[in-house]
């Protein structure tokens, strides 16, 4: 998950640098909704995964320190979102579904 970007592009777009924040969002779009694909059961799911956790993570961008790579703080945001879903919608987010898949 984000491999290109370094903690500096991720603090401009934590000071609310648009430029800086599209290009965090671009780059971390694809893997967040892998990432959903694999844990939620079918395309609409990882959808609606995919916008929970962006729009925390950017509600959450302020938080990030650099001390570990940006792609670890996001993939723990993806966890704790799905987590805090799954009691609501009675699925595991830690394992992966394959229903919905073909």
């Amino acid at each position: 998950m984000l491999m290109t970007t370094d903690a500096l592009l991720v603090r401009r777009a934590a000071r609310g640098d648009r430029e800086a924040f599209e290009t965090v969002y671009a780059e971390s779009f694809r893997c967040v909704y892998a990432f959903a694909v694999r844990a939620t059961a079918g395309r609409v799911a990882a959808e609606a995964a995919t916008e929970a956790i962006l729009v925390r993570a950017f509600q959450e961008i302020g938080n990030y320190t650099g001390e570990v790579p940006f792609a670890a703080w996001l993939h723990g945001i993806a966890r704790r979102t799905l987590a805090s879903a799954a009691p609501a919608s009675g699925s595991s987010p830690s394992a992966p579904s394959s229903a919905g898949r073909r």
